[in-house]
């Protein structure tokens, strides 16, 4: 007959296990970025949750940087290692809009300590439709999540966790580069397109902008939100950009009329920044379609080509007409 004790010690066993493995597992793979360690099981990262890993990375991670990134998806794939002579964390994330910076300058500087050197930023003309559908939670959302009692430990039992843990254990076995995701250095993959794909993409993009992105347009309080931003910092030094769209998309935005909220947009951050290095519009980048994945983002070796202009180091790899700095 068996013993109360030990039946006791194997029912424990029997339910403890699995919930032990499970955690283990999570912990060793880390896909939420709770914890800093890297290793060749987890080098490849799915990009679920940007807002929350990158936050999580700010609150749990050694957060000595000098310089803090900011922007969209079009942003993400600036490497954070291409800008000579910084300690950049890009804290860019998708479709993040104007009344958000805010609240994660804050918050990074917070973890940091004290506001930062240098505060370079990827500008969206879209984000300057008041009207566009805010996709996700508030920054306070996130924010919140990390710094609840217990939080990167309780999430080492989730089962939605396991499943991305099990993504990218299996791609980084395999080593073969996923779209989207990410190293544990935080640089972003961007794959090439198959030739035969490009096009489709690029229609892709270009009738959602017309649908829903550039639809109903409200020009937003560019100058307020920004001017309050800059004046929350005033120890710190802003390089400003506006991010490259293919020719296509900004033909679209002459179809649609938006052409003076462009220019009022352009306007506005000049005034604000004092100069702002200008990508977008025909230039020998924009208007070929072979620097581009999609008629929105740029391929990874074309943000190097922004980063490296922005902070004026040389390299004889950039046109001439690529990033007009336009000042008051």
């Amino acid at each position: 007959m068996i013993s109360y004790k030990k039946w006791l010690w194997m029912t424990l066993s029997i339910i403890l296990l699995p919930l032990i493995a499970i955690a283990g597992f999570n912990f060793y793979i880390d896909p939420l970025w709770n914890f800093g360690h890297a290793h060749r099981y987890n080098r490849i990262q799915a990009s679920f949750d940007e807002r929350q890993q990158k936050t999580n990375r700010v609150t749990f991670g050694s957060f000595d940087y000098d310089t803090l990134i900011l922007g969209s998806s079009r942003t993400t794939y600036i490497s954070q290692y291409d800008f000579p002579g910084c300690k950049a964390y890009n804290y860019s994330v998708s479709n993040m809009l104007l009344d958000e910076y805010y609240d994660y300058v804050e918050y990074a500087k917070a973890r940091k300590g004290r506001e930062f050197e240098l505060i370079i930023i990827g500008l969206d003309f879209y984000a300057s439709n008041q009207s566009i559908k805010r996709e996700f939670h508030e920054p306070s959302f996130y924010m919140e999540q990390a710094n609840e009692f217990g939080y990167r430990y309780k999430t080492l039992l989730s089962r939605d966790v396991l499943r991305y843990s099990w993504q990218n254990f299996q791609a980084s076995r395999q080593g073969q580069p996923q779209n989207f995701a990410y190293d544990r250095c935080n640089v972003k993959t961007l794959n090439l397109v198959p030739a035969g794909e490009k096009q489709k993409k690029i229609d892709a993009t270009v009738d959602k902008y017309r649908r829903d992105i550039y639809a109903n347009y409200h020009y937003v309080d560019v100058k307020g939100i920004l001017s309050h931003l800059k004046e929350s910092n005033p120890h710190t030094r802003f390089i400003v950009f506006t991010t490259p769209i293919s020719q296509p998309l900004y033909e679209l935005m002459l179809e649609e009329g938006l052409y003076p909220y462009y220019q009022r947009w352009l306007s506005d951050c000049v005034e604000v920044f004092g100069e702002v290095y200008n990508f977008m519009g025909p230039n020998s980048i924009t208007t070929d379609l072979d620097n581009y994945y999609d008629a929105s983002h740029i391929y990874p070796h074309i943000g190097t080509l922004i980063a490296h202009r922005v902070m004026n180091s040389p390299d004889p790899r950039i046109p001439e007409d690529f990033g007009v700095l336009i000042k008051k």
